[in-house]
């Protein structure tokens, strides 16, 4: 497995039917010819506890497209003043693939 970037996209977090704007990271992997793409945010505790948040939310990517975020149970007050978001490592076939979902790792990723 070889580390290929870390970037930064602008995307929107769905809880419930409300959106919020909300940066995401994208950490990128390659393995062999399949590339890994792992995405995390944090987001204030308090603020996810007002919108409702428990455990899972839909981020909406810079691409439109929208994946799974979650936290390890629900948040309440006890968790640390900022909350880590995380989704599944979603693998891709191609640069190009990577790319339609991520355009914000183009110009890194070969």
């Amino acid at each position: 497995m070889t580390h290929v970037q870390n970037v930064d996209g602008q995307g929107q977090l769905l809880i419930g039917e409300r959106l919020s704007p909300m940066t995401y990271h994208v950490a990128v992997e390659r393995l062999g010819s399949i590339y890994r793409a792992t995405v995390e945010m944090q987001a204030p505790r308090d603020w996810l506890i007002r919108q409702g948040f428990q455990s899972r939310a839909t981020l909406v990517l810079s691409s439109g497209d929208r994946i799974e975020i979650e936290h390890d149970g629900p948040v309440d007050v006890s968790d640390s003043i900022s909350v880590v978001l995380q989704a599944e490592a979603v693998d891709y076939d191609n640069r190009d693939a990577l790319v339609t979902t991520f355009p914000e790792v183009e110009e890194s990723v070969t």
